[in-house]
């Protein structure tokens, strides 16, 4: 006689651990796709789709044909149409909020895969074609002939600066003329016509801080014009858009060719701090550039939709993407900066860190050497004399 094993476990409860698996598996899988995906492309993403809904509620409502007028025709005034546009928003069934969302994550990933692309795109770096390489060239000359401009102005403000501080500096009683002849050399950029010989003068000159005794409204005017200054790069990495040349500018001071490299290489080796700061700071600008290829974009389909029988919605359309499009390109240049000055921060420490391998590497190698160990190969080391009479195998 044979004896079975029989098993509590019922068909239904196999089954529903199985559908059970499946849905933590998708859950897991939709989890780690949107983990993929940064602030930086939700919102963006989340705009366009909005902006687009709403302009085609709009539409339908200037057309008399949406079903939240109730056969009562088109409004007569903006306000108006503009309040049924949202109540029409507002009605979306639950099926249309899941397309939505949907909708959202495709162009997420859309969004995130074009935003380096956006960065470039306002950078200046526009192709190879030769109507954009002209473009390209007489903007270049442009922005050559403002820091022309600026250094100008630099330098008469400095004169002027100068000149008043200069009479406050000959009345102290311990500067001498040769000493304020050499530190108006130093303040103007010229060669001194003396030379000081007297170190204890010497040391007076150079601790002399002449902007301490100038007048404060030039020196305000100043600070101003040497901020401005700032966002150019060396004049032969010129770019044509404000932009690229504040990003330009703090690229040359890292001294890498490629920041990108520059802090993939050294990412996991730096403090959580400088790793927050770095991220928050290019998720900003890589949501402000965004955002203007989804302003241009709601823009064409805005003036598409509203055409010439509502030109008055279509001119109010493509003026508000303009105006959109200046306020996002100055708080991109405003973030620029701050990114810019991370990406110094980032390779000074980077060098400080290579400084300190080396030197350890220096110490440990002193050390060997002090303890009389002897490298053999370049990869391993016999402590101890080697005796030339030691016993060969």
């Amino acid at each position: 006689m044979r004896l079975g094993i029989v098993s509590d476990e019922k068909p239904g409860n196999a089954a529903s651990e199985t559908i059970s698996t499946a849905s933590q598996s998708l859950s897991q899988l939709v989890a780690r796709i949107l983990e993929q995906l940064a602030l930086s492309a939700w919102l963006p993403s989340a705009a366009l789709t909005l902006l687009i809904a709403f302009i085609l509620e709009l539409g339908s409502v200037l057309d008399g044909t949406n079903s939240v007028l109730k056969g009562n025709g088109a409004p007569k005034t903006p306000g108006t149409a503009i309040s049924f546009a949202f109540e029409a928003m507002g009605e979306t069934s639950i099926g249309g909020l899941l397309l939505v969302v949907l909708l959202i994550v495709v162009l997420t990933m859309l969004t995130q895969a074009f935003t380096f692309e956006s960065i470039r795109l306002l950078e200046g770096y526009w192709g190879v074609a030769r109507p954009l390489e002209r473009l390209a060239q007489a903007r270049v000359e442009r922005w050559h002939k403002a820091r022309k401009g600026l250094e100008k102005q630099y330098a008469k403000l400095t004169k002027q600066a100068w000149k008043k501080a200069k009479q406050r500096i000959a009345d102290l009683p311990d500067f001498t003329a040769d000493m304020v002849t050499t530190m108006q050399a130093q303040v103007l950029g010229t060669v001194s016509p003396v030379k000081l010989t007297d170190e204890k003068q010497i040391h007076r000159v150079d601790e002399m801080d002449w902007r301490t005794l100038a007048p404060g409204e030039l020196l305000r005017r100043r600070t101003n014009l040497d901020q401005k200054r700032d966002d150019f790069p060396d004049p032969r990495h010129m770019m044509p858009t404000r932009l690229g040349n504040v990003l330009r500018h703090y690229e040359d001071d890292t001294g890498f060719e490629t920041v990108e490299s520059m802090v993939d290489e050294i990412y996991d080796t730096l403090p959580p701090s400088l790793r927050l700061s770095h991220d928050e700071q290019r998720s900003r600008l890589d949501l402000y550039c965004s955002m203007h290829l989804v302003l241009i974009l709601v823009g064409v389909i805005g003036v598409l939709r509203f055409g010439r029988g509502h030109w008055g919605y279509s001119v109010a359309a493509a003026g508000i993407v303009l105006g959109g499009i200046r306020i996002l390109y100055r708080a991109a240049v405003a973030s620029a900066r701050y990114y810019g000055s991370l990406l110094v921060t980032i390779s000074n420490y980077a060098d400080q860190r290579d400084a300190s391998l080396v030197d350890h590497a220096d110490t440990v190698s002193n050390d060997g050497i002090a303890s009389g160990s002897t490298p053999i190969s370049g990869t391993s080391e016999v402590s101890g004399p080697v005796s030339a009479s030691s016993p060969s195998a």
